[in-house]
């Protein structure tokens, strides 16, 4: 008996949540530069739940080029929610003429299972709106005469001024002529006079103790980055702030800190999931100790800095570098990102 309500426990299954996704490819269509809509631009992803217990979960965007909203869903057991993808703005600067995209384009994680999605579009230079030339009217052919005697007006008015402008300007050279005599003249007067002695020239304090000598003092020179002061943080300060985000395990957030060109460059290989990559690696990293960041252009973008980092790897070596970091502005998220390490 008691062998029997053991199977029974055993058999019996615990309710879950079980995502679905509607499709593992987004077509966008193709993009005009018209206001998105659907199949221009902008793509809808159905999420549903069939499972027994409450669905929930996030979409994490993995490409720059495309936003989402809501990016969060919550479902019951046997519904579904919308969420609606759309290019963004500055997807226009790669427009060409064939197809565009990413197999890999967002993350879906949720306690009912994980899922990828990619998506294209098309461009479509051809589909822009072109101004249609109009037949000319008749009353424009009236018109014709009017508008010949007003351009042979403006043209005499501008003759006009030509002239009276040159008679101003030989006037101008003859009295500059004139002026220029008599400054040579005063000139040669004055250089016969002997040389005053009474004008003493301007003394220089002595160095005194406490106070800055005279022409010595450093003039502090303001630097700059080719973004505004308010609006972004110092690029070396960002560089720090990337490696305390590591150091704290928080690497969603360090991995948005990086460009998308620097995310293919580092994690797109091995045809693995990128931002698994990347975590897998920084697991095994200990701790990052920054022993200076300094900005090197301050007038550039990207902005330059080196970069002095001592690893120590949870196998117990440590490894010292030096690199350059190449840090570019983002104006849509407004902020700064790593976009290239040499």
């Amino acid at each position: 008996m008691l062998y029997n309500q053991l199977m029974i426990v055993q058999n019996t299954q615990f309710p879950q949540a079980q995502l679905v996704i509607s499709t593992k490819t987004l077509d966008f269509g193709v993009l005009t530069r018209n206001d998105p809509s659907e199949g221009r631009g902008q793509a809808t992803l159905i999420i549903a739940n069939e499972g027994e217990r409450i669905l929930v979960g996030r979409i994490s965007l993995q490409v720059a080029w495309v936003s989402v909203y809501p990016p969060d869903f919550r479902i019951n057991p046997g519904e579904s929610s919308e969420h609606v993808f759309t290019i963004r703005s500055n997807a226009e600067t790669s427009w060409t003429t064939h197809k565009l995209g990413s197999d890999f384009i967002a993350l879906i994680n949720s306690n009912g299972g994980s899922e990828t999605i990619g998506g294209y579009y098309y461009s479509d230079p051809s589909g822009e709106k072109k101004n249609k030339q109009s037949p000319i009217k008749s009353w424009m052919l009236l018109f014709l005469p009017v508008a010949v005697g007003i351009i042979a007006g403006l043209i005499y008015l501008l003759s006009s001024a030509a002239k009276t402008s040159q008679q101003n300007t030989q006037e101008t050279s003859i009295a500059a002529i004139h002026t220029q005599a008599a400054e040579t003249f005063e000139a040669s007067m004055l250089s016969g006079l002997p040389t005053s002695t009474e004008i003493a020239e301007p003394t220089v304090m002595a160095d005194i103790p406490g106070l800055p000598t005279v022409g010595t003092t450093d003039v502090i020179q303001a630097t700059f980055t080719p973004w505004p002061a308010e609006s972004f943080p110092s690029p070396d300060v960002f560089i720090r702030t990337y490696y305390e985000k590591l150091q704290n395990r928080a690497y969603e957030d360090a991995w948005w800190m990086l460009s998308e060109k620097m995310q293919i460059a580092c994690c797109y290989q091995g045809g693995g999931i990128p931002f698994d990559i990347y975590k897998a690696y920084w697991e095994t990293v200990e701790s990052v100790e920054v022993n200076y960041a300094y900005l090197q252009a301050y007038d550039t973008n990207p902005a330059e800095v080196t970069v002095n980092l001592i690893y120590h790897n949870q196998d117990g070596t440590t490894d010292e570098t030096f690199n350059t970091v190449f840090i570019t502005s983002d104006p849509v998220r407004n902020t700064l990102l790593i976009d290239e390490v040499k």
